[in-house]
C-alpha cells in the first residue's frame, strides 16, 4: 500500500526542472526503481486469471519469491531487491486482487486459497524451489504455502506477518472501538495520511500533485480491496498451522509497527521451531520500504 512513497523525494528536483506532470513522473519513478534491480514486467494467464509479475531474469539455481502485503503491489519490493547481491533470480507477483493482476470479485481471497493460487503460478513459471518471503498478508500466505509445500521452500522470511496475535495493535484497537477500518475506502487526503500513519513510523512528505494522484489511485481500488480484506480474514488466524512450519525461518519485525503489534513477533518465534527473530528499532510495518538496506542485509545473511 505504500509502494511509491519512499521514491518521491528522489524526484522532486525533476518536477521543478522538467515540469513533469504527476502521472508521468510516477511512471518514471517506478521504471527507474525497477531498473536499479534489473526487474522487468511479465505476465502469464492462469486458470483463475492473469498474474503480472517482476522478474530479474537471472539464470540461477536460487530463486527468491517476494509477496507483498494487503493493498500493496509488486513494486513494494523494488528497493529491497536492488540491495540483494544480484546473483539470484527474483520473482515478485502482484497477488490476485492487487496491482495489475486479476481483479475478479468472485475469487476466493482466503489465505489458504491465495497460497493455492501462488502454487499454481509458481508451477506455471517452472519455479520448483524457492526462498519465500512475505510481508503482512504476504507473510500469512507464505506460511500457508510453506506448510502445504515444505519440500519446495528452502527458507521462509516473514516481515511483520499476519496470522498470530499476542497484543492488539493501535490499528486493531481503533477498528474495534470505532467500527471504521482505516485501510478501506481511502478516498480523501485525510484518510490517506491516516493510512500512512499506520504503515510507517516516519512517513515521507508528499507534494500535493502526488497526493491527488495517490488518493485517486487508492480510491479506484476501494471495492476490490474490501473484498480481498474480508476474504483474507476468513482464515487469517494461523494458530492451528504455524507450528507445522518445518523450514528454516526468520521473523523480522518493526518495533514501531502500528498495524500488527511487535509483541506478535515473540508469538511467531515460539510457534516456529528453530526460528530466528530480528526486531528493527524505529521501523514500522514495512521494513522493506522503510529500511531496505538493513532488511536486505539481514535476509542475505540468513539465506546464506
Amino acid at each position: 500500500m505504500f509502494n511509491c512513497l519512499k521514491r518521491i523525494s528522489l524526484f522532486l528536483a525533476i518536477i521543478i526542472i522538467a515540469g513533469c506532470d504527476a502521472q508521468n513522473l510516477y511512471t518514471y519513478a517506478i521504471d527507474y526503481e525497477r531498473g536499479r534491480a534489473d526487474l522487468e514486467v511479465k505476465s502469464i494467464e492462469l486458470d483463475y486469471g492473469q498474474i503480472t509479475y517482476l522478474d530479474n531474469g537471472v539464470e540461477s539455481d536460487t530463486t527468491i519469491v517476494l509477496l507483498h502485503g494487503f493493498g500493496g503491489d509488486k513494486d513494494n519490493w523494488n528497493r529491497f531487491s536492488a540491495e540483494l547481491d544480484g546473483s539470484k533470480r527474483i520473482i515478485i507477483p502482484d497477488l490476485p486482487g492487487h496491482g495489475d493482476s486479476v481483479l475478479n470479485r468472485e475469487l476466493d481471497y482466503s489465505i489458504a486459497n491465495q497460497a493455492k493460487m501462488l502454487s499454481i503460478f509458481l508451477d506455471a513459471i517452472k519455479v520448483k524451489q524457492a526462498h519465500i518471503m512475505g510481508n503482512s498478508m504476504g507473510g500469512a500466505i507464505a506460511i500457508r504455502y510453506s506448510v502445504d509445500n515444505s519440500k519446495r521452500v528452502q527458507t521462509l522470511t516473514l516481515i511483520d506477518p499476519l496470522g498470530l496475535r499476542e497484543t492488539k495493535s493501535e490499528f486493531e484497537l481503533i477498528v474495534e472501538s470505532s467500527g471504521s477500518n482505516p485501510m478501506l475506502n481511502v478516498c480523501s487526503e485525510e484518510k490517506f495520511n491516516t493510512l500512512l500513519h499506520f504503515g510507517m513510523e516516519e512517513p515521507p512528505f508528499i507534494p500535493g500533485m502526488f497526493m491527488d494522484l495517490l488518493v485517486a489511485k487508492k480510491c479506484s481500488r476501494a471495492s476490490i480491496e474490501k473484498i480481498v480484506y474480508e476474504g483474507m480474514h476468513r482464515d487469517a488466524d494461523l494458530s492451528g498451522i504455524t507450528k507445522n512450519v518445518k523450514v528454516p525461518t526468520i521473523i523480522i519485525w518493526g518495533k514501531k509497527d502500528r498495524v500488527l503489534h511487535v509483541d506478535n513477533a515473540q508469538l511467531f518465534h515460539r510457534a516456529i521451531n528453530g526460528s530466528k527473530l530480528v526486531v528493527l528499532d524505529d521501523i514500522g510495518h514495512v521494513a522493506l520500504l522503510e529500511s531496505p538496506e538493513i532488511t536486505a542485509q539481514v535476509v542475505e545473511m540468513f539465506i546464506r
